[in-house]
């Protein structure tokens, strides 16, 4: 076999390299060769400063979250609840009694037209007050309608109404409250005589009975926690009431565009 001018190579000469080839150790590069490059260095070393961060830092922030941060804001929420069931315990019959008067007067008072008009402002400010609490004390899933009204059986509860869910799904929620301490006290009940009327002419004003403030400023009440929590949501208009001679009021939590 030529071998460029040199002498012909057997195959003996090929079997004595390939056995010299077998009998030479490889050759092993060290794993940290890739070192060598500056920009490889800098890589290498943020890697290893995200990854020591990664293992003690994680670690100990979830640690701070669950032993120091969770309680005090538990704490906090709490708090800040109480101080709200202890504001509604005092002033519910107070407001309820004005807002009563301002719904008969609206029309003949300044006084009653300015607190009729700017009520729902005050509730709806006590909503943003207090409505991150209320969320989180009561747990409640913005995703769910049900669970958004915890929120009214947090208030019955408060305030000693008594109610129950006959409904419940994804799109539809039905509470019952079927006696409050306030019907027929601060809020008067309507006469055979009214309720005949109002059967005969559908469109009378509600001005004469208190029924309104049920359907006006507590369904309004839980329309702007329902908008606070999840827009998606929202109260329907009131039509069943205790105070109009209906066994209970009857409140509706649906889905705007249902499933």
């Amino acid at each position: 076999m030529p071998n460029n001018g040199r002498n012909p190579m057997t195959i003996n000469d090929l079997r004595k390299e390939v056995e010299a080839w077998r009998k030479q150790k490889p050759v092993n590069e060290s794993v940290l060769l890739f070192l060598k490059s500056p920009v490889d260095r800098a890589g290498a070393l943020i890697f290893f400063v995200i990854l020591v961060l990664t293992l003690v830092f994680v670690p100990v922030f979830e640690l701070i979250r669950l032993v120091i941060l969770r309680p005090i804001f538990s704490l906090f929420h709490t708090i800040v609840v109480l101080i709200a069931a202890i504001f509604l315990r005092i002033t519910a019959r107070p407001l309820i009694r004005l807002g009563i008067k301002a719904i008969k007067n609206k029309e003949q008072k300044r006084f009653s037209r300015f607190f009729y008009t700017h009520f729902p402002g005050f509730l709806r400010f006590f909503v943003r007050c207090f409505g991150p609490s209320l969320k989180f004390y009561l747990k409640i899933d913005t995703k769910d309608v049900r669970s958004i009204g915890k929120f009214q059986e947090w208030v019955d509860d408060t305030l000693g109404v008594e109610g129950i869910w006959v409904e419940s799904d994804v799109n539809r929620a039905v509470r019952r409250e079927t006696w409050c301490p306030f019907a027929g006290r601060e809020i008067p009940y309507v006469s055979g005589a009214g309720q005949e009327s109002r059967v005969s002419n559908p469109g009378e004003s509600l001005k004469s009975d208190g029924t309104e403030f049920c359907s006006y400023f507590m369904a309004g009440w839980l329309n702007d926690f329902v908008r606070y929590c999840n827009p998606e949501f929202e109260i329907a208009p009131v039509n069943r009431m205790i105070p109009k001679g209906d066994e209970f009021c009857e409140f509706i939590w649906r889905r705007k565009n249902a499933w």
